[in-house]
């Protein structure tokens, strides 16, 4: 099915490839995060993150994620992703399986020195051992982006349901005027 298709059958479908493409682009003058690729499988979706920790030193972490809460409203717009096992953290030939955390520091002058694009990222993510929520009302840009897509739409835009299949999120989209 073509995108007209999905959108005439009530769903519209993402495929890994634009969503891979637009991190891409993102993250295109980060200095730290050099790459993020998503692979979406039946009910599973697999990241890989490699970031830039020093002269020559990268940190490769690989992720494999399944579909939790989420909420695509007015208000709240926000997804839950679980992890399906731990975390793999690879750097100098060395993985390590693990749970995640990232607990951000309030005091900013504690912050010092701290790679500030790798910063600005997770503020709109929360890592908490076994659940990754993004809240996309907190990324930069999102919503401009939306509004230029979608225009008035974006007020009234909801996600009733979402699903992942092979290579592709397919979101059901339900406008609300009230």
């Amino acid at each position: 099915m073509n995108f007209l298709e999905n959108l005439i059958h009530g769903k519209i479908a993402i495929h890994q490839e634009i969503i891979n493409k637009s991190i891409k682009e993102a993250i295109a003058e980060n200095q730290y995060l050099q790459e993020i690729a998503f692979s979406i499988t039946e009910g599973a979706i697999n990241a890989r993150i490699v970031i830039h920790a020093g002269e020559g030193q990268t940190i490769c972490v690989t992720l494999a994620l399944s579909l939790g809460n989420y909420e695509f409203n007015r208000s709240k717009r926000f997804v839950e992703l679980f992890l399906r096992g731990p975390a793999v953290i690879s750097s100098c030939g060395l993985s390590i399986k693990a749970r995640l955390s990232v607990d951000m520091d309030p005091d900013p002058s504690k912050m010092a020195g701290a790679p500030e694009g790798l910063i600005s990222v997770l503020q709109y993510l929360n890592v908490k051992e076994d659940v990754i929520t993004i809240d996309f009302n907190k990324i930069p840009g999102f919503n401009q982006a939306l509004q230029k897509k979608l225009g008035f739409l974006l007020k009234n835009l909801e996600i009733t349901k979402m699903d992942l299949v092979e290579e592709m999120i397919i979101i059901h989209p339900a406008i609300k005027f009230f």
